[in-house]
């Protein structure tokens, strides 16, 4: 399917999009009031993909005003009030991702020319700061509050992380990657649960073997429906599914992209919404919510199929391919 047809498919979701931001410019998670910061980044890459430039810049704005002087933002709003008093370090730095998607889409909607001189020192030190999170081992610790760093480097934060220095710097980061057993895998916990864990290595480039992403997928991939957010849960989830699919992309698996793509279409209700996730063995949507950042994932990753068979020329008008073919040139 065309982007012209997937555009119009998906044209409830945006709509969604937008009925749930606040006139500050917040995107809500739903109607309920909360708002994430890298979901709301999300959000705004699906807005930039739909030239919905008010809704964008209105939401760009509210980031940065919620930014505090060294490029950090709180974890968690609801109605407007932050209510998870700390920083996670990946949230700060996300906002690059939509800032390109829109260059990408319209040269005129370029940041260094429409942010205000306030809002591009403050994106620089959204960077100046994450240094601060680092390690000596070039990981970065998941988060900070009023009394410090948390000791904790996560996959999927570290490689969101990973992905926007990428965006910002066209450049690798550097850090021990024999010691990433010992860095993710700690507390009893084994990474290898989650799917996100699995794919976004992928994603950020970390990881480029198509066979060992194909071998990995088979713990998480139920054929008709999607893709599981953890291992052992009878759960498969839109979001997780959209962005293993973008993941699949970049690395040359298209086949199993396109598959896992069509799995989840049978989940868009009759009013065009996806929900968050289905819990297949009991054959019900759980939780019981829609959420804007899922349906942002769908948009992106259908965005992503669309251009993925031009060429890189052609397919640098999305975001993630575009990063994509950085990683094939280094």
């Amino acid at each position: 399917m065309n982007w012209l047809d997937y555009k119009k498919k998906f044209e409830p979701s945006k709509n969604w999009i937008i009925t749930n931001q606040s006139s500050s410019g917040a995107i809500l998670w739903d109607e309920q009031g909360k708002c994430d910061p890298w979901d709301h980044c999300e959000c705004l890459i699906a807005l930039a993909i739909y030239e919905e430039w008010d809704s964008f810049w209105r939401g760009v704005n509210w980031f940065f005003t919620n930014l505090n002087e060294d490029g950090l933002i709180y974890a968690e709003f609801i109605n407007e009030k932050p209510t998870k008093l700390h920083y996670e370090s990946h949230h700060a730095p996300y906002i690059i991702i939509p800032l390109i998607q829109a260059n990408l889409i319209d040269q005129d909607q370029d940041y260094n020319k429409i942010l205000t001189n306030e809002q591009l020192i403050k994106l620089e030190n959204i960077f100046e700061t994450l240094n601060d999170f680092k390690d000596q081992d070039g990981y970065f610790y998941w988060a900070k509050d009023c009394n410090g760093y948390s000791d904790n480097s996560l996959i999927t934060a570290s490689m969101s992380i990973f992905l926007s220095l990428v965006a910002k710097n066209k450049s690798f980061p550097e850090f021990k990657i024999n010691m990433w057993q010992e860095k993710f895998n700690r507390d009893g916990i084994d990474r290898s649960r989650f799917s996100m864990d699995f794919y976004y290595p992928f994603l950020a480039g970390i990881k480029n073997n198509k066979n060992e992403f194909l071998e990995s997928l088979d713990k998480y991939y139920i054929k008709g429906l999607g893709v599981k957010c953890v291992a052992e849960e009878p759960w498969v989830t839109i979001a997780e599914s959209s962005e293993c699919v973008i993941s699949a992309l970049i690395h040359g698996n298209e086949n199993i992209a396109k598959e896992i793509f069509n799995d989840i279409q049978q989940f868009q209700d009759k009013d065009g919404i996806f929900p968050t996730g289905y819990q297949y063995d009991m054959e019900i949507f759980w939780p019981e919510e829609n959420s804007t950042w899922t349906n942002a994932a769908v948009i992106i990753a259908a965005h992503a199929l669309s251009f993925y068979d031009l060429g890189p020329n052609e397919s640098s008008v999305n975001v993630f391919l575009e990063l994509g073919n950085f990683f094939k040139s280094n």
